[in-house]
């Protein structure tokens, strides 16, 4: 299991910081397969049911109630312990009539939110960019890999063309279903996805376009009033006044 060449697992000191797990209960961790999330913004499935829900107590539990296909991410059937979990991932455990949001939480990374049924048939969605595809029509591409496409009826005016990169869209899991479009702008209510200020959240006061990819800033005053800035690219919108999804 710790050979050189094994890439099923890693050591729990190398594992990134987000990662809400103890780092010297054992030497080996699962290794985040490649998937809709990047590793370093991540859960392995696995560890997610044994380290930090705690529903299994060893890896080999892990593998057989997946096996089993007892556990939903994004309303599909999951089977792979490596399987990587990320942001506003939606976790199902229906044999426990459990279901999960993954939301990053002050100083504690990527940790779930227990969710109540009302919430569980949605997920947000953050548009990382847009191009245009066959008969003119749009693709959005989505930050959890998922792509959703706009039909376009005349290309030259594309009145279908309401969706901005960096705002997010509201979506029924797992049909991807266009619910709501919550765009980045002042007063909304934004939730800080990267970077030291990862999982406060509040409304957007100010918002400073600068020249580089990573230079613009934007303001946010929490829920205690306090302001902060954070990155323009680490903010996710999270509802037009009021967020949509419960962050605490």
């Amino acid at each position: 299991m710790g050979s050189k060449g094994n890439k099923r697992h890693v050591k729990r000191l190398n594992t990134p910081k987000n990662m809400p797990i103890e780092k010297k209960a054992a030497k080996y961790f699962y290794n985040t397969r490649a998937g809709p999330h990047p590793k370093r913004n991540s859960i392995p499935l696995g560890s997610l049911l044994r380290d930090v829900l705690k529903v299994v107590d060893t890896h080999n539990e892990a593998r057989k109630i997946l096996n089993m296909r007892k556990i939903l991410v994004d309303g599909i059937i999951r089977t792979d312990s490596r399987f990587p979990v990320g942001l506003m991932d939606v976790v199902e455990i229906p044999d426990l009539e459990k279901t999960y949001r993954i939301l990053p939480k002050w100083k504690k990374g990527l940790v779930p939110y227990e969710l109540e049924k009302n919430e569980s048939s949605f997920k947000l969605c953050r548009i990382e960019n847009k191009s245009i595809v066959k008969n003119g029509n749009i693709q959005l591409n989505l930050h959890d890999g998922r792509n959703i496409h706009i039909p376009v009826k005349d290309p030259k005016k594309p009145k279908e063309d309401i969706y901005k990169t960096m705002g997010v869209l509201k979506i029924k899991i797992p049909s991807q279903e266009i619910v709501d479009y919550y765009p980045l702008k002042e007063n909304s209510p934004i939730l800080v996805m990267r970077g030291k200020n990862l999982g406060m959240n509040g409304i957007v006061t100010k918002i400073e376009k600068r020249y580089g990819p990573n230079a613009s800033i934007v303001t946010i005053k929490t829920p205690q009033e306090e302001t902060h800035e954070t990155a323009y690219a680490y903010s996710f919108v999270v509802g037009k006044i009021k967020p949509a999804i419960k962050l605490e």
